[in-house]
């Protein structure tokens, strides 16, 4: 069921690129390519500032570059980078091995190669069960983990497709907001539409092989960023209305994910961003980023932070 609701999500994509201009990339930032121990190379987008490192994780179909908006609000208190996982971007591709144990190995040594002893990380979406490996079995490499749209309770994800088979396209149609999705996908077809910028031949496989997502055991302090999905807008255009079982699945996605949150993690927030997307930091950015820097003031005071790279 899971890479079904991919299959949907991809094919929407792929139609939805398909009138995408040629991306130009203006954002001030530095690319790494970062070789892991099996030589594959992943892309690192290094967006430059001073202070704590604060790393940016993008969900599945997405890379680094779909954080390009919000950066420019950290770089002046912290060191922001953004790494593309293995198949996504310019990062390269690897045949097998895409378990969440595996995609945070990749993480690690990126920190390593780039002499990064800790950091904070934001994860979007699937992003999250890398957040939960990192927080549980990395904790001296983690000093925050910031939770956006990637707490979703994964055990109601059947029931969801089951009675809402239009979840692909609600969540994709945030794109008509915000060209920077576009700008990331930078493939060409034959027949000159765009492809995404991940390698489709294996995004079934990160779902096959993803751990559940639980979060007793994490030390680190954090804070979990959803939309409502009530208060959504527009959130099936040019579908039709969801129907009642239909949102009452959608509660069970997001606020069950919230609740095993606040039952199981200690030292941990939470926020809702209202008329928000699944696709978060593109829907609200500058509410997502108030919150983030809010909740960073307040966790993480200035003097010990930058004290404490």
């Amino acid at each position: 069921m899971k890479t079904l609701s991919l299959l949907v999500y991809l094919c929407i994509l792929v139609l939805s690129t398909a009138h995408s201009k040629e991306w130009l990339d203006k954002t001030p930032h530095e690319i790494h390519y970062v070789e892991m121990d099996d030589k594959i190379k992943l892309e690192v987008v290094d967006w430059g500032g001073e202070g704590t490192p604060l790393v940016f994780l993008a969900g599945l179909a997405l890379n680094a570059h779909t954080f390009d908006p919000l950066v420019s609000s950290f770089t002046d208190s912290y060191r922001v980078i953004g790494i593309s996982r293995v198949g996504h971007g310019n990062s390269e591709s690897r045949k097998n091995n895409f378990s969440t144990t595996r995609l945070t190995k990749d993480i690690i040594t990126v920190l390593d190669k780039m002499n990064i002893d800790r950091a904070i990380f934001a994860g979007h979406s699937f992003a999250g069960g890398e957040l939960n490996h990192l927080g549980r079995h990395f904790p001296e490499r983690v000093k925050g983990l910031i939770y956006m749209e990637a707490i979703q309770d994964l055990n109601y994800m059947d029931s969801h497709l089951e009675i809402c088979p239009d979840l692909g396209y609600a969540t994709i149609d945030i794109l008509h907001y915000q060209d920077n999705f576009y700008n990331t996908q930078r493939v060409k077809n034959s027949d000159g539409s765009y492809l995404p910028f991940a390698d489709l031949s294996v995004l079934g496989k990160f779902f096959t092989e993803e751990e559940d997502r639980y979060y007793s055991g994490i030390e680190a302090p954090a804070i979990a960023i959803n939309h409502i999905p009530e208060q959504t807008k527009n959130f099936f255009i040019g579908i039709g209305n969801p129907s009642q079982k239909c949102f009452e699945e959608m509660n069970k996605l997001t606020y069950l994910g919230i609740a095993s949150f606040i039952k199981d993690k200690q030292n941990s927030d939470v926020a809702a961003i209202q008329n928000s997307q699944h696709m978060i930091h593109m829907a609200t950015p500058k509410k997502l980023v108030m919150i983030i820097k809010n909740w960073l003031s307040r966790t993480f005071p200035t003097k010990a932070i930058n004290s404490d790279t």
